[in-house]
């Protein structure tokens, strides 16, 4: 998946070509440490881990905004009405996320296309799901607006329009 920095090139384009190539939504991400990646992929299919930083959501999505050129961009496409985007740990989820705090199968987004827009609802996972720091009840589906931050256990993501993804793409300087 691309970083922001990496996707500046592309924003050149007007943005109906930016939008056929991208896809009307993107999660946006820091890039997931290491360390904690390699623990991941040992959990494989085994138990989560508690999430280490649910007191401190707000002040994390705060310093990743600080790097926004470095952070990770994963494009939704759907493809029709009502297509189901799987999130968790395991590879066979359509958002693989590499934290040892993400359940195997952790939540799922479906995208409605009459409002443009996903819906995200938790999959019973271990830690949760946060929409905006505050944590989606069981079985609530809750639908996302432009500029939501959405938390999968401890991993951070800003959920964007690809217009607004276009938008600031264009705007951002080279980090000096």
């Amino acid at each position: 998946m691309p970083s922001v920095q990496q996707l500046r090139p592309f924003a050149e384009a007007p943005l109906e070509a930016f939008r056929a190539a991208s896809g009307p939504v993107a999660l946006i991400q820091q890039p997931p440490d290491p360390v904690f990646q390699r623990v991941a992929r040992q959990l494989g299919e085994g138990r989560t881990v508690v999430m280490a930083h649910r007191t401190r959501l707000v002040e994390r999505l705060l310093a990743m905004l600080q790097g926004f050129h470095h952070l990770e961009v994963h494009l939704l496409q759907p493809r029709r009405d009502g297509e189901v985007f799987t999130v968790g740990r395991l590879d066979t989820c359509v958002l693989v996320v590499r934290d040892p705090s993400v359940s195997k199968l952790h939540a799922m987004l479906r995208w409605d296309a009459r409002q443009n827009r996903c819906s995200v609802v938790d999959a019973g996972s271990m830690n949760g799901t946060f929409v905006n720091a505050v944590p989606l009840g069981a079985q609530q589906e809750l639908p996302l607006n432009d500029g939501d931050a959405l938390a999968f256990g401890d991993s951070q993501f800003l959920y964007v329009h690809i217009e607004t993804l276009h938008a600031h793409l264009r705007l951002i300087q080279d980090p000096v």
